[in-house]
């Protein structure tokens, strides 16, 4: 399992950025015949945009209420 982040950013969107590129150094820690790619981040300087796609692995259950719950799992160092 991945350590917990110490975060800078003042905003939960540079929060959020932080731990797009924490996660992408942390998936490029694992070899790569086996590295996930969970994570894509692309700047658009000439829209000023910063966009972030994260998918990650889970399992699902139904609650008690009947409810879905998911559960991420972990996948990172």
């Amino acid at each position: 399992m991945a350590a917990a982040a110490t975060l800078v950013a003042t905003t939960l969107e540079g929060q959020l950025w932080e731990v797009a590129i924490r996660a992408q150094i942390a998936e490029l820690a694992i070899a790569p015949e086996t590295r996930p790619n969970n994570v894509q981040t692309t700047i658009d300087t000439e829209n000023k945009l910063v966009t972030v796609t994260f998918s990650a692995p889970a399992t699902f259950a139904v609650s008690a209420a009947g409810a879905l719950v998911a559960n991420p799992v972990a996948y990172l160092p």
